[in-house]
């Protein structure tokens, strides 16, 4: 998760204590996806709306956050499915926030309204984020269901009208990167303080639907949500991150450099300590049935079960398989000069450790942005039509990627 607002305007918030904050003594933050039901169909979705048989009782989800609270859990987010589905949900909020877990939702919306909002702020939920995908057309489109995002906006309202904290969650498409600038007007049209926008990750339902952006739609969706953060922070949209491609960051300090921002030295640094890609060492997720992923998205692939075995095992074994996940990475990953800060994006989509790995998001930087410092320089400065130097990943020269970019 990148905080944009952070790194590229210096403002601070609250949440960033789990992102640019070393603590030895905190484990895992952890995503629980607590039901598979859903009464939505969404194109981009990695989950499934089939109800699972072996979706985990009351006592056994119970158990899996006293577990979360074992291992030093800072945040867990209620997903799903729709969370709101699960008929205990208000039983598992409510003992989350007791066990001391910072607890968040993560929902359509479409079953908010003001009784229901009331509830969650009783039962301690610290943050809602509500799925919007765009303008009314295209968030009905991408969902199947006419209605919804009259429905979710007021989901939005009836949150804030009992003082809970609410964001709305964006997936960035090949359908709607044109509609980031929509989505801040709406933001602030709904006093809203917080917008996560998420790289699509091809899992799932997504995976057969052709949603994935090119790398110049994700550069115009990057570019516009900087300076849309720009321009709405005195509109109160303080808090912009994007989540899912830890390319964000190079991209976000290639901007800052060439402004000759004095941000860029103090954003270096935090993202140096931040470390990229945490998949499977700081962040996990487990599904309905108990089983342990690496992420969210990672669905394919366990790590084993909590109901027969403990979630600190389950951890302790995992480390040595994603504590250094650039091993996998392709060539150009290895001469990147942000491979530090940035981890990759290695995942494989197939079910044991034979799988191949892959980049997944793509990196979408271009060649001269990865080189070191002093070779992008000579590049950028020297008539290339001279030389035939080639770029990192291609046999073809320097002049013709830049020339082609």
């Amino acid at each position: 998760m990148i905080n944009v607002s952070r790194l590229y305007l210096g403002i601070e918030n609250s949440s960033d204590r789990f992102r640019y904050h070393s603590d030895s003594k905190s484990g895992p933050i952890v995503v629980y996806n607590c039901t598979s039901k859903c009464s939505q169909n969404c194109l981009h979705c990695y989950s499934s709306t089939a109800a699972n048989s072996d979706e985990l009782n009351t006592a056994q989800a119970k158990q899996v956050l006293t577990q979360l609270a074992d291992v030093k859990c800072p945040v867990v987010l209620f997903s799903g499915g729709e969370p709101l589905e699960r008929p205990d949900i208000f039983q598992l909020l409510d003992f989350s926030h007791r066990l001391g877990i910072r607890t968040v939702l993560s929902t359509n919306g479409n079953l908010i309204d003001s009784k229901i909002a009331q509830k969650l702020f009783d039962t301690g939920v610290n943050y809602v984020g509500v799925s919007i995908d765009g303008n009314q057309k295209t968030h009905e489109d991408f969902r199947g269901i006419q209605g919804s995002f009259e429905k979710a906006t007021a989901a939005v309202k009836f949150c804030k009208a009992v003082n809970l904290k609410t964001g709305i969650r964006f997936t960035i498409t090949n359908r709607n990167f044109n509609q980031i600038k929509y989505i801040f007007s709406l933001a602030a049209q709904l006093n809203i303080q917080r917008i996560c926008f998420y790289h699509l990750i091809s899992a799932g339902r997504a995976a057969k639907n052709n949603l994935k952006c090119t790398s110049p739609q994700i550069r115009l969706a990057l570019n516009d949500i900087l300076d849309c953060s720009q321009d709405y922070s005195s509109k109160g949209v303080t808090e912009v991150l994007t989540v899912g491609n830890h390319a964000d960051g190079p991209f976000i300090l290639d901007r800052l450099e060439c402004q000759n921002s004095p941000l860029y030295e103090k954003s270096l640094k935090l993202l140096e300590k931040f470390g990229g890609n945490k998949i499977g060492t700081k962040i996990f997720a487990i599904d309905p049935a108990g089983n342990v992923h690496p992420d969210q998205f990672w669905q394919n692939f366990s790590l084993g079960n909590i109901t027969d075995k403990k979630l600190k095992d389950i951890l302790a074994t995992s480390f040595s398989i994603f504590n250094d996940k650039t091993v996998f990475a392709p060539p150009r990953c290895k001469k990147c000069r942000w491979l530090n800060i940035c981890g990759s994006n290695m995942r494989f989509f197939g079910s044991d450790l034979n799988s191949n790995w892959t980049l997944e998001p793509d990196c979408f930087l271009k060649d001269e942005e990865i080189l070191p410092r002093i070779f992008r320089s000579f590049l950028l400065e020297t008539d290339l039509t001279k030389y035939k130097i080639k770029s990192p990943n291609s046999t073809v020269s320097p002049a013709n990627t830049l020339a082609g970019s």
